[in-house]
């Protein structure tokens, strides 16, 4: 389900639902768009208290530095980066506009998020996770059938949760997600896999909305991304995985990739990734453990 976009109060609610408009004619996805109008509307807020009110056109760096760092006090440095880039976009769209003649982003920063590497989960934590899914019933095999096609193709939450039946080819072992920009790729997936797939199909084939296209059903109706969200939450407790999310899967395979030595551009298709950047924030948890393996491979000090 797409979250509701709320706008900012009096005249900036004009420019958000502008941007809104353009960003809609990009073709930007319902995610974007959410992140996008949310940080204009928070900052149209901030905005609105402040006595004077500041205008859309009137900010400036003053305002930006001020308002990031009541952002960052109040909920987090890596929430303020976040909503510091989709005003970057949202300011330079309007000297596009020619509502203003320079961005006040040019002279302030981004703030620092200190980082914070996610960890990978390990090979013990998903057979503990198979474990709390054992069971015939529809709900066991579903979370086992999500769980197995999260860790096996390291896509992301929303592309998963977007699957239809017609995304999965069983020939080729393969299947079919649309990422970020609306970019569409092809995963493949192993055996087991597939079996769970199809042992859920099996089960699914039996539901009252079986003749819906989405893959994932719940009990009574769809299961959303949200859902899924909550299921990995609930089935990493009973696993003793405190805090399991979709993204821990993704950083997991490319550890495992790049532990194994696999090629980085085949790594960078399969992640649906344009920068080379990303290679060494995924799996950074995990680095040491391949700079030792790396080391231990090396054998220098036998060398002599």
């Amino acid at each position: 389900m797409t979250k509701r976009l709320v706008y900012p109060p009096d005249v900036w609610d004009l420019y958000a639902r502008s941007w809104e408009l353009a960003l809609r004619a990009d073709n930007k996805s319902d995610n974007t768009l959410y992140t996008y109008i949310q940080s204009v509307r928070l900052l149209g807020e901030w905005a609105h208290r402040q006595s004077p009110v500041v205008a859309p056109d009137g900010v400036k760096p003053m305002h930006i530095r001020a308002y990031i760092v009541e952002l960052v006090d109040r909920t987090s440095a890596g929430n303020a980066h976040t909503n510091y880039r989709a005003l970057r976009t949202f300011f330079n769209w309007l000297v596009l506009e020619e509502e203003i003649d320079r961005t006040p982003m040019d002279r302030t920063k981004p703030p620092i998020v200190p980082e914070k590497p996610v960890p990978v989960v390990t090979d013990a934590g998903i057979k503990m996770l198979f474990t709390s899914c054992q069971g015939k019933d529809f709900i066991s095999l579903r979370d086992t059938a999500i769980i197995r096609v999260l860790f096996d193709t390291g896509a992301r939450l929303s592309e998963i949760a977007n699957l239809t039946i017609d995304d999965i080819d069983f020939d080729l072992r393969l299947i079919h997600v649309f990422g970020k920009g609306r970019r569409s790729r092809t995963i493949p997936f192993s055996p087991k896999t597939g079996l769970a797939l199809l042992r859920y199909l099996r089960a699914r084939a039996q539901h009252q909305q079986a003749d819906s296209p989405k893959l994932w059903l719940g009990l009574r109706g769809l299961l959303t991304g949200e859902g899924i969200k909550q299921m990995l939450k609930r089935r990493g407790d009973a696993a003793g995985i405190r805090g399991l999310h979709a993204h821990r899967f993704r950083h997991t395979l490319a550890h495992v990739w790049q532990l194994n030595e696999g090629n980085e551009t085949d790594l960078m298709r399969i992640m649906g990734w344009k920068s080379r950047q990303m290679l060494d924030r995924y799996g950074a948890s995990a680095a040491d453990q391949r700079a030792h393996a790396s080391a231990r491979a090396l054998k220098l000090g036998d060398r002599v």
